[in-house]
């Protein structure tokens, strides 16, 4: 995938209570009678009005969540609400791979768009913001210490 336009900060919720962790989370694939099988985590949020903030990790078992990330938005929506945040979790998969965490949107064009969280450059004018988002919430999303000051490495962008 090519380099990501980074999200900001402004777009992630500070997260309150974990109200759902499944790890073998049955989500629709926009095709009929197929499900995949990915790892979804639920949080509320500390916004006015409350929404939730739900991450959905690849976890390499049937259909790809990158190509059902609207039908996983929608189904997410239905259950959650429409003020609901959605972050694709993608694990390394080999050495050359990086981690990584991406916002997905959903445009007029009811298209899925992503936009990365993290990592993003030191150079990058909203890293900051981004970085102490993940600072305060990666240690629950995606298993970071939250004291870690190198959540990543330079390499890894």
């Amino acid at each position: 995938m090519q380099s990501l336009t980074p999200a900001s900060a402004d777009d992630l919720p500070p997260l309150d209570e974990l109200i759902a962790d499944d790890p073998f989370w049955r989500h629709p694939t926009g095709t009929p009678a197929r499900e995949g099988i990915a790892h979804l985590r639920v949080w509320t949020t500390v916004t006015t009005p409350p929404g939730h903030l739900a991450v959905v990790t690849e976890t390499s078992l049937a259909a790809s969540v990158t190509t059902a990330a609207g039908s996983i938005w929608a189904e997410l929506a239905r259950r959650y609400g429409p003020l609901l945040v959605l972050l694709e979790h993608t694990r390394r998969q080999a050495p050359q791979e990086s981690e990584h965490l991406d916002l997905v949107r959903i445009g007029p064009d009811g298209q899925p768009h992503w936009t990365r969280v993290w990592p993003t450059g030191d150079d990058n004018p909203r890293h900051a913001g981004l970085q102490a988002w993940i600072t305060a919430y990666g240690h629950q999303i995606v298993n970071l210490a939250a004291n870690d000051a190198g959540w990543y490495h330079d390499e890894d962008i």
